[in-house]
């Protein structure tokens, strides 16, 4: 396997894999950015509750799923077996309506900042030589996994640790479709069994892990981590290394994606370099959680700049990326999502109008997410479609709407259900993941016009009109009115 940071790789002490050595072919090749150190989550260190839900529900995983040979595991036949099994399957993206509701990317932050600096790492000249190099050896033709060996200085199959924690997983195939195992997922299961005596000892942790799968001039990059069960994610496009000299966007993404790739691997091992050995681990006492939150236990106070500590407390909808918590400075419930796209002067607007939550915190944080922190509602609130509220009420709703888009800026998504209304009476106007400024903001992909309906024009990449929130606005009075 190749050395990426110089680390010892060793194979899986109980578990019979193909022999791994230490290279330097890979990544030595160039210098590691000095970079800061990645702010780990303070949930990775919490210790955890005897009888704990998440040390349960893993324990249970692993006993459904006994040790197997990942190049057996790995084979499209056995795979597609566990993956058809729910108690057995692991979120992965094979298929890819099986997966986690938590993404990687929020369970721990390395691989946000690694999806951050696939984009903006600065490249340097030995960066470009390193590529170069690695463009030579990847391109080769081989008649064999030994071939290939012999060329490039890698060992097929591999993984690297730090005190018994792996962090890094590298799967190798000579050229695709010379196995029975498919790549990745053989890569999949090294992962599972990489983890399976330390994922039950640290429910805390999210055991974070880079996988890697290499075939011919291939490399693709992704996530492991655990939550409930294992999930391996796909982090970035996949790199090919066979392209022409003339191409320089292939070359700046290849040299910005090892760059990455090396800044994350670093932060890994001091993460993992702060642990005690994985042998002297043993689950202590702390409060139960039902499963891991996403990562960000802060937020900075959009009124005076302080940073706020809260705690999570449940997830309300199994399928969205919302949460309720607490904030430890007074206790107040909060109500924290995470999105792709949020217009938080569009929210603040509301808000300062008396029809939208405060919005206490709205910030960007690694792989291309936002945060939202707002005050939560009481529980009194419900959806438009089963509030009392009377027909005469839409005209305040309409006034506030109007007032939103008199100050420059569109929702996109007024429906019932995001538009609540408690027992007196008052509205609160939400999700303004869609809104953005008149005449800019365009809907997004997988607009829903088959369960919802919307007006003409509403659809994927088109402009978001203020005539749009008028006709959804009167589409949910005709059917109050029904």
């Amino acid at each position: 396997m190749m050395c990426l940071l110089g680390g010892n790789p060793v194979s899986l002490s109980k578990y019979p894999l193909e022999p791994v050595s230490s290279h330097s072919a890979l990544l030595n090749g160039a210098d590691t950015q000095a970079t800061e150190a990645a702010k780990f989550p303070p949930s990775v260190y919490r210790p955890v509750e005897e009888g704990n839900l998440i040390q349960a529900a893993r324990t249970s995983f692993l006993n459904l799923c006994p040790r197997q040979k990942p190049s057996s595991s790995g084979q499209p036949s056995s795979f597609r077996t566990r993956q058809k099994n729910a108690a057995k399957y692991i979120p992965c993206g094979r298929p890819c309506d099986s997966e986690e509701t938590i993404p990687v990317t929020l369970l721990h932050p390395v691989f946000g900042k690694f999806l951050d600096d696939c984009q903006t790492y600065e490249i340097t000249a030995k960066d470009n030589e390193f590529i170069e190099r690695m463009r030579q050896a990847m391109s080769c033709l081989h008649d064999g996994e030994g071939g290939r060996i012999d060329k490039t200085g890698y060992e097929m199959d591999g993984d690297i640790s730090i005190n018994g924690h792996r962090y890094v997983i590298a799967e190798f195939k000579n050229e695709a479709g010379n196995t029975s195992a498919e790549p990745y997922c053989q890569a999949v299961s090294y992962y599972l069994e990489s983890t399976r005596e330390n994922a039950p000892k640290m429910p805390a942790s999210a055991i974070p892990c880079f996988v890697l799968v290499i075939f011919g001039p291939y490399i693709v990059f992704a996530g492991g981590a655990w939550n409930l069960r294992p999930t391996v994610q796909i982090l970035s496009t996949p790199l090919a290394f066979h392209f022409h000299s003339t191409d320089t966007q292939n070359q700046t993404t290849t040299a910005r994606h090892m760059g990455a790739l090396r800044n994350a691997l670093q932060s890994l091992k001091e993460y993992y370099e702060s642990m005690p050995p994985a042998s002297a681990i043993t689950p202590t006492t702390s409060p139960g959680l039902p499963h891991l939150f996403p990562h960000p236990v802060s937020f900075t106070s959009l009124v005076d700049d302080r940073q706020i500590k809260f705690q999570y407390q449940t997830q309300p909808f199994e399928e969205k990326l919302l949460f309720l918590g607490t904030r430890e400075d007074d206790g107040a419930q909060i109500c924290i999502k995470f999105v792709r796209r949020y217009s938080h002067e569009a929210h603040s607007l509301c808000a300062s109008l008396e029809c939208a939550p405060e919005l206490l915190g709205f910030e960007r944080i690694p792989g291309g997410w936002f945060m939202v922190v707002m005050d939560a509602l009481s529980k009194d609130y419900v959806p438009l479609s089963g509030s009392s509220l009377s027909a005469s009420a839409f005209t305040d709703i309409r006034k506030k709407l109007k007032d939103l888009h008199n100050g420059g800026f569109v929702h996109g998504d007024i429906r019932d259900t995001n538009i609540l209304v408690n027992n007196k009476g008052k509205f609160m106007i939400i999700d303004f993941d869609w809104a953005g400024k008149i005449n800019e903001v365009r809907y997004p992909p997988y607009v829903n016009r088959e369960d919802i309906w919307r007006p003409d024009g509403a659809i994927d990449g088109q402009i978001i009109l203020t005539e749009h929130d008028d006709a959804m606005l009167d589409c949910a009075a005709r059917e109050r009115s029904q």
